[in-house]
């Protein structure tokens, strides 16, 4: 069975990135999304979903321009695990769900965004020609 998880949440740290003994490089992050409800007549949190990110290779490296605090989309990969009986330091049940990014993009539902073209793109936006619009 294929299908898309996506989250859309703030960072809870720096992503943190490093190599496996094959030179591999990875990154991982955590995401956390707070819900919020309309309670008599005032929005206020409930819980918050954690998500352990996972990112690989030139997506790792990607991600380390990203930091704490950051709104980003992630969209994962089909390959979704669940924790549901972690305890906690203080020994209450919690759960935690981790999953391979296959895209992490930084969200513009709250402000925007700086665009940075890498040194070694593969395209160039000089070679595009956008005409010019026509008005009626």
């Amino acid at each position: 069975m294929l299908f898309d998880f996506k989250i859309e949440g703030n960072l809870g740290n720096d992503p943190e990135l490093r190599e496996t003994r094959d030179g591999k490089k990875v990154a991982q992050m955590r995401v956390g999304r707070t819900s919020r409800r309309f309670k008599d007549g005032e929005w206020a949190d409930a819980h918050t979903t954690w998500v352990t990110v996972t990112a690989w290779e030139g997506l790792a490296e990607r991600c380390m321009s990203l930091k704490k605090g950051d709104t980003v989309l992630v969209v994962g990969r089909d390959d979704l695990r669940p924790w549901a009986y972690n305890r906690r330091a203080d020994g209450e049940a919690a759960a935690e769900l981790q999953v391979t990014a296959s895209n992490v993009s930084l969200s513009m539902r709250f402000k925007s965004a700086e665009s940075l073209e890498p040194e070694n793109a593969p395209w160039t936006v000089d070679d595009l020609t956008v005409p010019e619009p026509e008005y009626a």
